[in-house]
């Protein structure tokens, strides 16, 4: 069994894997787009299987996408 802690990411690595600020992370939690930290006295932390399941979550519309020319049309 993984050690729990391996498990945990801090804000300043998770920004750098998403390419974001830790401020645009802390909007996105504040706004209800990304799941809120786990606090740890001063330290924010979050659950790497959290991070993928909002991530599986958020590229869903990307992997259903169908450019326009394919999408079929309903002629009446």
């Amino acid at each position: 069994m993984k050690p729990l802690f391996d498990n945990l990411i801090a804000k300043a690595e998770l920004s750098q894997h998403l390419q974001v600020s830790e401020r645009t992370l802390e909007k996105l939690v504040a706004a209800g787009k990304f799941p809120p930290p786990l606090r740890i006295g001063k330290r924010v932390v979050w659950a790497s299987d959290v991070v993928e399941k909002w991530l599986g979550c958020a590229l869903t519309k990307q992997r259903e996408w169908v450019p326009a020319s394919s999408r079929r049309r309903n002629v009446i």
